[in-house]
């Protein structure tokens, strides 16, 4: 596998997009939830980067609706320079 540094980024964007589905799904749950913890405490370094370009009046999961978007973003915008650069994926 030749392609491995466009794989991986994609990948791991993935990752963390599913992170954060999952986070957005259990949001009503209990916290004190081992499973929300684990993920809320895998998912924070992206809900803070997002607070950070956020308005403060968005609430929690239009927090995280925000911060899929971007995660989506930067995955459409990866393919989009892994095409410029004339290399084939499929």
């Amino acid at each position: 596998m030749t392609t491995w540094t466009y794989h991986l980024p994609d990948v791991l964007l993935a990752a963390l997009s599913y992170l954060v589905v999952a986070r957005l799904v259990l949001l009503p749950l209990a916290v004190h939830n081992p499973v929300v913890r684990t993920l809320a405490a895998l998912t924070a370094p992206i809900v803070a980067a997002m607070a950070a370009i956020t308005p403060r009046l968005v609430p929690r999961a239009g927090l995280l609706i925000a911060a899929l978007a971007w995660l989506y973003a930067a995955r459409i915008i990866l393919r989009v320079g892994i095409a410029a650069t004339g290399v084939r994926l499929g």
